[in-house]
């Protein structure tokens, strides 16, 4: 593993693509101690220790721990959509896989939902998770009116059910 201590240790003249990556591996690694730890646990510099940078490294690509949280629950956002994508090419659309990837329920989804719960929890005090939080659900719902949708479409309470199978998860 390469240990990058300073900007300058890492290159200072990142391209846009690098620097691109460099904050989803960031991401993904805080996601990781999220998971394991809880949010308390993901600061910076222990973020930073997991992914082999210093501090300034990191604040380097994020400005702050909140960005950085904003930054894990974008990610976490992208992985559902992808596992939405995968239960809706099966055929039939797979609903219960997509909504139990939401849960806790099968071991490979834990982590994830662990991640989910924290923000959930910090969302309370925090107004900024809360709108993205706001804006995840806002995503989801419409997934599960289309698999409700695909599999029943002449049901005419989709937005309801989709709002109750929500909830269970």
């Amino acid at each position: 593993m390469v240990r990058c201590w300073s900007i300058a240790s890492c290159g200072k003249a990142v391209s846009a693509e690098n620097h691109e990556t460099r904050r989803a591996r960031i991401a993904e690694i805080a996601l990781g101690v999220i998971a394991r730890e809880g949010l308390e646990s993901a600061t910076i510099r222990r973020i930073a220790a997991e992914v082999g940078y210093s501090t300034a490294v990191v604040t380097y690509y994020f400005e702050n721990k909140q960005d950085l949280l904003l930054s894990v629950m974008a990610l976490l956002g992208e992985l559902n959509r992808a596992r939405f994508d995968e239960c809706a090419a099966r055929t039939p659309p797979d609903l219960v896989g997509y909504l139990l990837s939401m849960s806790a329920i099968r071991p490979e989804d834990r982590a994830n939902w662990r991640a989910w719960v924290s923000f959930w929890e910090r969302s309370l005090d925090t107004p900024e998770l809360a709108v993205e939080l706001r804006g995840w659900i806002g995503q989801v719902l419409p997934r599960i009116e289309w698999f409700i949708a695909a599999l029943a479409p002449a049901h005419a309470e989709r937005t309801r059910i989709a709002t109750q199978l929500f909830d269970l998860v």
